[in-house]
């Protein structure tokens, strides 16, 4: 009877096939949910560089023009983009131009109205 056990024991190695597809099966499932979560987590992440990138450019322009009282144009860049920046003391509203910007390989667009610098 001993040995009947003891060769059952040496016989069962390893996993089943079943049990190898429903892993597979499984991490399928999950890589599904994940793969399009990562991809607008990195859109937002896209976005938010450009909108603080385009906030700091926004208080410079208005440190610069509180020291010059002149209107204000200043040349930077967001992501890899090269942007021009102006000030327009009548109204306070910064232009950018261009308002498309490459950030971190993906396109973000970003737009200043009422103080608030709105990117997506």
């Amino acid at each position: 009877m001993l040995k009947a056990i003891n060769r059952m024991k040496r016989d069962e190695k390893g996993f089943t096939l079943v049990e190898l597809l429903i892993v597979v099966a499984i991490i399928a499932i999950l890589a599904a949910i994940a793969i399009p979560q990562f991809a607008q987590y990195r859109q937002k992440a896209a976005a938010s560089s450009a909108a603080g990138s385009f906030t700091n450019y926004v208080s410079q322009l208005n440190a610069e023009y509180a020291d010059t009282g002149t209107v204000v144009s200043k040349a930077g860049t967001i992501g890899t983009t090269a942007v021009t920046f102006t000030l327009d003391p009548a109204t306070g509203a910064v232009t950018a131009s261009p308002v498309v910007y490459a950030v971190k390989g993906l396109t973000v667009t970003c737009a200043y109205a009422g103080g608030i610098v709105t990117c997506t």
